[in-house]
C-alpha cells in the first residue's frame, strides 16, 4: 500500500508541473516563436481541454482496460507531451500536441483520486490531502526548474526534464507490483447474472442525486475561486497598495506556498479532529480570509489574509471529493470525474469573470465578488451535508 501511495505522490506532482509549466515558459516560448500573447493562450487553452476530456472519458476507459492500464496510458500521453512540447517543433504541432498531454494529466487524477476514495482500507483523508500537497510542491518547484532552464538559454529542457521523469514514473508504475492493490488495478471480469442486481449497483440511487448536483456546483465554484485568486492577486494588489511588480508577482508565491503548508498540515490534523470538522472549519475559514482581504487597509494585512486563505483552502478539493464520494460505493470514478470536470469548468468560467469585473468596475466590486464566493461556498457546504445525511438515511434503510 505505501508503494501505491508514493506513486500516486508522484503521479500528482506531475499533475502540478503539467497545470504550470506552460505558463513558466511562456516569455521565451512567445519571443522564441515569433506569435502573441494570444497565442500562447491558445496553447494553455487546448491543454485545458484536452484536461477536461481526459477527465469526462476515464470512467469509460478504466471500463475498457483497467486501472492500471489507464493510468500507464494517461502518463504515455503526457510523457509524449512534454517530449514533443521540448523538442519545439512547428508551432501547430504544438496546439495539437497540448491537448494529448491536457487529458493525460486529467484521467491521472481522476483515476487516481477515485482509488484512494474507493479501495484505501484506512487513512483516506490524510492521503488525499498528501497527494495535493505534492501538486502543490510540484507547482511550486516547476517554476524554478524553468527559471534554471531560461537563465541557461534552455527553455524548452523544462518540458524534457518533466517528460524524462514522467517516463520514469511509467516504467516504475507499469513494471512493479502493488501487492493487495493488484487485483484492483486489473481489468475486471464482467460476470453475467440473471438477475438485475449488478445493473442497479451502477446507478446513482435517487436521494444520491442532489448530493451530487450541489457537490458538482461546489467543485464549481471552489475551483474558480482557487484558479481567480492566483491569477489576479498581483493586478488586484496593484490597484490596492503601491508595491512594485516583484512585490506584486510574490503574492501568487505566497498563495501557493499557504496551500502546501496547509496541505502539509492538515495530513497530521486530520486524523486527529476528523475530516469532517476540518472541511467545516477550511470552509468557513477561508470566508473570513477573504473578508479580511477584501477590507484590508494596508499591503502587509493584505498579504496576511492571502496566506490565511490559502492556508485553510489547501484540503477543501481532497476532502470534498471524500465527503460527495461517500454514498457512490462502485461508481468513484464516475463521481470523481463529474466533480473534477465541474471544477475545471470554475477554473476557466470564474476567472473570466473576475477579469471583466477588474475591466468594467472599482477594485472593490472585485473583492466583494470574491467574498461572495466564499460565501457561496459555505452555503453550499451546508447543502451538502444536509443532503448527504438524507442519503445515508435512504442507503440505511436499503441495507437494512
Amino acid at each position: 500500500m505505501k508503494k501505491f501511495v508514493f506513486f500516486a505522490c508522484v503521479i500528482y506532482a506531475l499533475n502540478g508541473f503539467g497545470h504550470i509549466i506552460i505558463g513558466t515558459v511562456l516569455e521565451p516560448m512567445v519571443k522564441s516563436y515569433g506569435i502573441h500573447y494570444g497565442d500562447g493562450g491558445q496553447l494553455i487553452m487546448n491543454q485545458f481541454l484536452g484536461f477536461l476530456v481526459g477527465v469526462s472519458f476515464a470512467p469509460m476507459i478504466v471500463k475498457a482496460i483497467g486501472r492500471k492500464m489507464t493510468i500507464s496510458l494517461a502518463l504515455l500521453c503526457f510523457a509524449i507531451a512534454q517530449f514533443v512540447l521540448g523538442s519545439v517543433p512547428k508551432w501547430d504541432f504544438l496546439l495539437f500536441t497540448a491537448p494529448i498531454g491536457g487529458a493525460g494529466i486529467g484521467i491521472a487524477e481522476t483515476v487516481v483520486a477515485a482509488l484512494i476514495v474507493g479501495h484505501l482500507k484506512e487513512r483516506k483523508a490524510s492521503t488525499l490531502v498528501l497527494t495535493e500537497v505534492f501538486f502543490g510542491v510540484g507547482a511550486l518547484v516547476i517554476p524554478i526548474v524553468s527559471a534554471f532552464f531560461i537563465l541557461n538559454g534552455m527553455w524548452n529542457a523544462s518540458f524534457t526534464t518533466v517528460a524524462i521523469i514522467t517516463s520514469v514514473t511509467l516504467i516504475g508504475w507499469f513494471f512493479l507490483s502493488f501487492g493487495e492493490v493488484d487485483p484492483i488495478l486489473k481489468k475486471q471480469v464482467k460476470v453475467r447474472t440473471q438477475t438485475k442486481e449488478k445493473t442497479s449497483r451502477n446507478r446513482y440511487p435517487r436521494k444520491q442525486i442532489p448530493l451530487l448536483a450541489i457537490g458538482a456546483f461546489f467543485f464549481f465554484m471552489y475551483v474558480g475561486t482557487e484558479m481567480v485568486l492566483p491569477n489576479y492577486l498581483p493586478t488586484i494588489l496593484g490597484k490596492t497598495t503601491n508595491l512594485d511588480a516583484s512585490f506584486l508577482a510574490l503574492s501568487i508565491t505566497v498563495f501557493w506556498l499557504a496551500m502546501t503548508i496547509g496541505r502539509l498540515c492538515m495530513t497530521f490534523i486530520i486524523d486527529k479532529i476528523g475530516y469532517i470538522k476540518l472541511f467545516i472549519i477550511s470552509c468557513i475559514g477561508q470566508f473570513f480570509a477573504l473578508i479580511i482581504f477584501a477590507v484590508s487597509p494596508t499591503a502587509i494585512i493584505s498579504y496576511v489574509a492571502i496566506f490565511l486563505t490559502g492556508l485553510l483552502m489547501g484540503g477543501i478539493f481532497s476532502i470534498g471529493l471524500l465527503i460527495i464520494n461517500e454514498n457512490s460505493a462502485g461508481l468513484e470514478e464516475w463521481t470523481t470525474s463529474l466533480l473534477v470536470a465541474m471544477g475545471g469548468l470554475g477554473g476557466a468560467f470564474l476567472p473570466k469573470v473576475a477579469g471583466e469585473l477588474l475591466d468594467r468596475f472599482h477594485i472593490s466590486v472585485t473583492l466583494w465578488s470574491l467574498v461572495l464566493f466564499g460565501f457561496i461556498l459555505v452555503a453550499l457546504m451546508g447543502a451538502i451535508f444536509y443532503f448527504r445525511k438524507e442519503a445515508s438515511e435512504a442507503a440505511e434503510k436499503v441495507t437494512a
